[in-house]
């Protein structure tokens, strides 16, 4: 059975796959889960990533040392029924997975208890369509990040990342699989994105997306000063909404809270009327909220998809 709660994960005496800690953030609706990240550091160079204020040389990723030991060893201690997410610091399909292969090697792990882990893919890569001989043995769902549609903004704020192209054509593939896929629009940023919304959504719904989570971006020092240096003329204008109108809220700052509402109930309604299940991340709006859960594992199905979808 899955643990009652967030709390309760901590009695499992695991080493890499880790209780999910969201930095007891009031303002988290994230189920309770696990967490596991194959590599430490990211090589797609978001902007405004937020990991790289917490992990040391952000930017410089490395694999995990002696990875596929201690996932095997964990798993003989998790629960049944666990939820685990992949990754909520670090991209699991870097760049350099497509030669290295931990995150496949993890899914294959996986497979020994395919009809008791749930499993959260979370990327902006369509290298995890590589890995669909895999999936389809789990009870997984896939959610990819798609900030942006125009390549040429998408190549300054990810510039390591695939092209949104290439992700949208990862959702097509995935979702003609039986895979369920969801999208997140995150970060919406004013000035910069945010009137993409619409079409990142109506684009990803028409490849087979069932589920968007939105955010708006909460930036903390080093990315804002990322973002500053790329877009100074955005963050001009940006810059009295998060620091002298807005709010900060643990180590993030936030814009005006009627502000965040107007962003995240224009992308709720949007989702509606294409008939996504929606929810926001962080924002403080749970009425917002129209899904099973806030981060897309909703969409994990009872069974392995093979046998799902029969």
């Amino acid at each position: 059975m899955r643990p009652a709660s967030r709390n309760q994960l901590w009695r499992y005496k695991t080493q890499i796959i880790r209780p999910f800690d969201p930095w007891k953030s009031r303002l988290c609706t994230c189920p309770p889960k696990f967490t596991l990240d194959p590599y430490t550091g990211c090589e797609h160079r978001c902007l405004y990533c937020y990991a790289s204020s917490y992990i040391r040389r952000f930017y410089e990723c490395r694999p995990k040392k002696d990875l596929l030991r201690k996932v095997e060893r964990d798993l003989r201690r998790l629960p049944g029924g666990a939820l685990i997410s992949i990754s909520n610091s670090s991209d699991p399909y870097t760049p350099m997975e497509s030669k290295l292969m931990l995150t496949r090697g993890c899914l294959q792990l996986f497979r020994r208890r395919s009809g008791d882990l749930r499993i959260l893919l979370i990327t902006k890569s369509d290298l995890v369509a590589r890995d669909v001989d895999l999936l389809l043995g789990l009870r997984c769902a896939v959610t990819f990040t798609i900030t942006t549609l125009d390549e040429s903004l998408a190549r300054r704020l990810e510039p390591g990342a695939p092209t949104p192209s290439r992700r949208i054509e990862a959702v097509r593939r995935l979702s003609g699989k039986g895979i369920p896929v969801g999208v997140r629009v995150d970060p919406i940023i004013p000035f910069l994105n945010d009137g993409e919304v619409e079409e990142i959504l109506r684009e990803a719904k028409d490849a087979g997306a069932v589920h968007a989570t939105f955010s708006t971006l909460k930036p903390r020092p080093d990315g804002w000063r990322r973002l500053e240096n790329a877009f100074p003329e955005v963050c001009e204008k940006l810059r009295p909404l998060y620091f002298v109108e807005g709010e900060r809220i643990g180590r993030s700052y936030y814009l005006p809270k009627p502000l965040r509402f107007k962003l995240v109930k224009g992308a709720a309604e949007l989702s509606e009327k294409l008939g996504l299940s929606y929810a926001c991340c962080r924002e403080g709006f749970p009425e917002l909220n129209r899904a099973g859960s806030c981060d897309g594992s909703h969409l994990i199905p009872v069974k392995p998809i093979r046998e799902w979808i029969g």
